[in-house]
């Protein structure tokens, strides 16, 4: 049995695409789903994130020594990347209110599971020295969850006093699994008769295609004080913030290219359904107990 801790890095070509470039979006972010009006364009809700980024990644796994050279392994490793940026947005709450400046953070959180069952085959095999081997990850199974979040912290400005103090939080989670596979090579060195510290580097092979929405929070700007019945809307109507249409639990994740070629006119250009890209090199020092 071996614990590893290393890192990863998936592609994820078309995600990290879409939160990098201005206009391409994701059509189920919440960012993008901000209730929208004139001062709101495409532009600055579709907030350019920092790429997904490689983080640490952890694993177990079990061998069974067949043969003097020939293994079977059963292997699950973690991975987990992030992605944040703040901003400043203008809201529109009320029709009552003028628009306010309203501090935002985006987060995306991409958490990645994977299992294999391989063949690992000792090109060198030394009795309480060490192995140099082969990696053949036979079959594998990935299960990935990706949560997008739009946290809005509404507070009160010297030069436009509003008694409002609030935040709202409103978030998407897409759920997806895949088939993947994986190869590499590795090598260990016996501390004792029964521990050994080594390394493996293996390059994973995979797509997501099938990346739905599992879960989806709206913003908790529905949560406002009513209007007070004595005021009378002190705003355009292209000013007022309008509602877009929702995340429908079970539809795959999409990206678009969105154009405004007027105020308050939106475009929604060329839908298409993401594909997350797992392949990547993994690479990671292990600790090995043998019974």
């Amino acid at each position: 049995m071996g614990i590893t801790a290393g890192s990863y890095t998936p592609s994820l070509g078309q995600l990290n695409s879409a939160l990098g470039t201005p206009g391409l979006v994701i059509l189920q972010d919440p960012n993008y789903l901000i209730p929208r009006n004139q001062d709101l364009p495409v532009t600055q809700r579709d907030v350019a994130s920092p790429k997904i980024t490689d983080e640490l990644s952890y694993g177990v796994e079990l061998q069974w020594q067949a043969r003097p050279r020939v293994g079977i392994v059963f292997m699950l490793l973690n991975w987990q990347g992030r992605s944040t940026l703040s901003d400043t947005i203008t809201m529109a709450l009320r029709s009552n209110l003028p628009p306010v400046d309203v501090p935002r953070t985006a987060r995306y959180n991409l958490n990645l599971n994977q299992f294999w069952v391989g063949w690992r085959y000792s090109l060198f095999d030394a009795p309480d020295k060490g192995r140099l081997f082969v990696n053949l990850g036979v079959a594998g199974y990935a299960v990935a969850d990706l949560t997008m979040d739009a946290l809005l912290k509404v507070i009160p400005d010297q030069q436009n006093p509003i008694d409002l103090n609030f935040a709202s939080i409103s978030s998407t989670e897409v759920h997806g699994t895949a088939f993947t596979s994986r190869y590499g090579v590795g090598g260990e060195y016996f501390l004792t008769h029964h521990v050994s510290m080594g390394f493996h580097a293996n390059y994973i092979f995979g797509e997501m295609t099938d990346f739905r929405i599992s879960r989806y929070f709206p913003s908790g700007f529905s949560e406002l004080p009513p209007i007070p019945p004595e005021t009378t809307n002190s705003l355009p109507d292209n000013v007022l913030p309008s509602n877009p249409e929702l995340p429908v639990v079970g539809e795959q994740l999409q990206t678009a290219t969105v154009v405004e070629p007027r105020a308050g006119v939106e475009v929604v250009q060329n839908p298409t359904d993401v594909k997350l890209d797992l392949k990547g090199v993994e690479a990671s020092f292990m600790l090995r107990v043998y019974y």
